[in-house]
C-alpha cells in the first residue's frame, strides 16, 4: 500500500491514543510513564497496522515519485494542526506506520536511484511476495478501490473524532 495511507492509518492511531483534554489542576508531566506507554503503543500499533494494510489486497493509486512527499505533507498538516502536547505521539506512530517501508524497500530504492549497493533484507513478511496484498494490473481493481476508500472513511472518522 501506498505509504501515504499508512501515514493516515498512523495519525488516526495517534487520534486514538492522544489524551483527552487535561484539565488545568492537573498537567501531565511531559514523559510520564502513561506517556511513554502511549508512545510505545503508538509506533507498535503503527507497525501492526502497517502489516495489516500490506496483506489486504490492493493496488497502489498513488504515483512512487510522489507518495513520499504527500505522506511527509500530510504528516507535516497533522503536526501543524495538532496541540504540542499529542507530537511527539503523532511522530511515534507515523514512524511505526512507515518503519516496515524504510526497513525493506529504502535500501532497494536507494541503490537504484543513487548506483549504492546496499544489502536488501525483506525483514517484515507482509513484503515477502508470499503474504503480500500487492495486486499489479487491473486484477481485483474494485476490491483495492473499496479498501483504500473504507481505510480513508475509518481514519478520518478517528481523526475527526478527537479533532483536539
Amino acid at each position: 500500500m501506498n505509504v501515504t495511507f499508512h501515514t493516515l492509518a498512523g495519525l488516526a492511531i495517534a487520534a486514538a491514543l492522544c489524551p483527552k483534554q487535561e484539565s488545568a489542576a492537573q498537567p501531565q508531566k511531559p514523559f510520564a510513564a502513561a506517556t511513554a506507554l502511549r508512545l510505545i503503543a503508538g509506533c507498535i500499533a503503527g507497525v501492526l497496522s502497517h502489516g495489516v494494510l500490506d496483506l489486504i489486497p490492493h493496488t497502489y493509486p498513488i504515483k512512487s515519485t510522489i507518495d513520499p512527499f504527500l505522506s511527509l505533507i500530510l504528516f507535516s498538516v497533522a503536526i501543524l494542526l495538532a496541540k504540542k502536547q499529542c507530537w511527539m505521539l503523532i511522530f511515534a506512530c507515523f514512524l511505526g506506520s512507515i518503519l516496515p517501508d524504510i526497513v525493506d524497500h529504502a535500501p532497494a530504492i536507494l541503490n537504484h536511484r543513487l548506483g549504492w549497493s546496499l544489502p536488501v533484507i525483506g525483514f517484515f513478511p507482509w513484503h515477502w511476495p508470499v503474504y503480500s496484498g500487492s495486486v499489479y494490473g487491473s486484477a481485483r481493481t474494485s476490491v483495492s478501490i473499496a479498501m483504500h476508500l473504507t481505510l480513508i472513511a475509518l481514519c478520518l472518522r478517528l481523526i475527526l473524532r478527537r479533532k483536539n
